[in-house]
């Protein structure tokens, strides 16, 4: 096929192709026009280079108490940078996100995130869910009658949700889906980008990622510091009464006797002053070692550090209505010419014997009888 072949076949369905290009202009500039606004609002942190471990205040070594059972060993969480993108998406970081309280666009008012997916549907939406969406409303009523009424959500002491509840696993869904994230192998950088229909409101989900993200990240790598602060803090409480306890019963021996003389009196007083001297040694190492893992706990606090805050973007991130018609305009075309070249191809093949029985066989095969093109007298 030369190149004037080529040029004969589009002139020839020019309105085939100028069709084509205008159906689809006109879906995508229709798209591109009614398409929802939505609003990215990125935020960066990076994680920080945790110090070591230095020596007691005391000047006690690491091990004065293992005999007690108690480590003081640096110890690492593990948790690399790597692993940042999965704690942001974890439950406990998006539940916490759609219990904040932010304002929407569409309602004027602060409610949490929650309340906000919890609102009754408006009647667009209802058409829409008994119409198009009919199959999947079916579904999901057909999914909550088998599986019945969820189980109630579990408290803690202070009353706050432990177990999400149906609406919080619906909301936490949603914005799982809005937040996106990148991380620099090299430099440690993790990028946090939240997309939805409002500027503001990007940026407020964004800072109420970024704000629980950081106090998640904090918690599993003090976790460790923790436990053994907690440990610490009850042997500590045991030893200043055990102490206290030891100087009482010294004090009520020396006011019994003032001046004991006898060997046995002696004997007694002895015995427990070193009870008291060693529950006062005791004690000093275990406050000793409590002032350590406060400090150890205290510099291990923050681990993130935020490179660049949210803020609501200037411009929108999509529609790119430009793009969307350009893009149309050029799918349209390129159909429309496949569509000519494919249509000279038929009426070429229908010219010949040989080509014309191939396509009523294929006719035969594929296209329904009064589908099917009556074949011309010859």
């Amino acid at each position: 096929m030369s190149l004037l072949d080529i040029l004969l076949v589009l002139a020839r369905h020019k309105t085939l192709i100028a069709w084509s290009v205008l159906v689809f202009t006109v879906i995508g500039f229709t798209y591109a026009v009614f398409a929802p606004e939505e609003f990215t609002s990125s935020t960066e942190v990076v994680r920080e280079a945790q110090e070591g471990g230095g020596d007691l205040p005391s000047g006690l070594p690491t091990g004065a108490l293992s005999g007690l059972g108690i480590s003081f060993g640096g110890a690492s969480s593990g948790l690399t940078p790597a692993a940042y993108p999965d704690v942001l998406q974890s439950r406990e970081v998006r539940l916490a996100v759609v219990r904040d309280t932010f304002r929407f666009p569409d309602t004027g008012r602060p409610m949490t995130y929650v309340k906000y997916m919890s609102q009754p549907a408006g009647t667009w939406s209802k058409v829409l869910e008994y119409t198009l969406w009919l199959p999947w409303t079916l579904k999901g009523a057909l999914g909550k009658a088998i599986s019945g009424t969820p189980a109630p959500a579990g408290t803690t002491d202070t009353g706050e949700l432990v177990i999400p509840t149906e609406e919080e696993n619906a909301a936490m869904k949603a914005v799982g889906g809005m937040v996106t994230t990148s991380v620099d192998e090299e430099t440690g950088l993790m990028t946090i980008s939240v997309t939805t229909s409002g500027p503001r409101l990007a940026a407020s989900l964004a800072e109420s990622f970024l704000d629980h993200f950081t106090a998640r990240v904090r918690e599993i790598r003090t976790e460790k510091v923790r436990e053994r602060l907690g440990f610490v803090e009850e042997r500590f409480d045991e030893a200043e009464q055990e102490l206290e306890r030891a100087e009482e019963r010294l004090a009520q021996f020396l006011e019994r006797n003032q001046n004991p003389t006898t060997a046995t009196l002696q004997f007694q007083r002895d015995r427990l002053q070193r009870q008291v001297s060693f529950k006062e040694q005791l004690y000093s190492e275990l406050q000793s070692q409590l002032t350590q893992t406060r400090l150890d706990l205290q510099r291990r606090q923050p681990v993130v550090t935020v490179v660049e805050e949210p803020v609501p973007p200037r411009q929108r991130s999509a529609p790119k209505r430009t793009f969307i018609v350009l893009l149309s305009l050029v799918v349209g075309g390129v159909l429309g010419i496949v569509l000519a070249f494919m249509k000279a191809l038929f009426e070429s093949a229908e010219e010949t014997d040989e080509e014309k029985k191939k396509l009523d066989e294929i006719q035969e095969h594929l296209v329904p009888t009064r589908w099917r093109r009556e074949p011309s007298a010859t």
